[in-house]
């Protein structure tokens, strides 16, 4: 059973937000997209300012295209890394409950599953686990999987995601995989910033994160 300990997993999150973030600007409530919506004025930045090696490592994907459905927003996403696009496609379901109650992470209710979903975006997404594997120092010609990924997700908001308001969510997802333990990410879904931000837990996960977004 997974389990949310909560001193290390809030300063954590904390820090996920405040280092990732570019803007200084006051966020404000926003309405809902059009059901396919390309944003337009958006800026490609790097996708990581980190270098190969054991240091923790903080990673940043770029909102270019939304999708709305009836219960969920999909979010292709991109960044540089290098010559190469990098990028992914995440999906994230509207309105995730709060994993934080009373001031406290609740186990109970902060768990979900499949309530973030992450798929290829095509060769950049391919390009993406060669740019993890050169700075995780696990060199790999692994493309990316198929497979949409079901990570188990831990809300550690204290309301539910309403993916329309111009604002930032966090999580705590954990990858099932083939070669270790679940690989554990901190994930910030910035919908005013219109990206999408995640940071490794511990290097320990390397090889589980991978193994995760590859399938082998």
């Amino acid at each position: 059973m997974y389990k949310i300990q909560s001193i290390a997993f809030f300063a954590a999150a904390t820090m996920l937000m405040a280092g990732c973030g570019n803007s200084n600007q006051k966020k404000t409530d926003g309405s809902d997209t059009t059901a396919a919506n390309k944003i337009d004025g958006v800026k490609i930045e790097q996708f990581t300012n980190g270098t190969p090696g054991a240091e923790k490592k903080n990673f940043f994907l770029r909102i270019t295209d939304e999708i709305k459905t009836d219960s969920s927003r999909i979010y292709i996403t991109k960044s540089l890394y290098k010559q190469d696009t990098v990028g992914a496609k995440v999906e994230v379901v509207d309105f995730i409950p709060a994993g934080i109650i009373d001031g406290q992470p609740s186990d109970d209710v902060g768990f979900t599953k499949g309530k973030i979903r992450i798929s290829s975006s095509g060769p950049q997404s391919d390009h993406l686990i060669k740019a993890l594997g050169e700075l995780f120092e696990i060199p790999t010609t692994d493309a990316f999987t198929k497979d949409v990924i079901l990570p188990n997700v831990f809300s550690s908001n204290k309301v539910n995601a309403d993916l329309s308001k111009k604002t930032a969510y966090s999580f705590k997802l954990f990858l099932d995989n083939k070669k270790a333990e679940p690989a554990e990410l901190f994930f910030n879904v910035d919908t005013y910033k219109q990206s999408i931000e995640f940071s490794e837990k511990d290097p320990s996960f390397r090889v589980g994160l991978l193994s995760a977004l590859t399938g082998k």
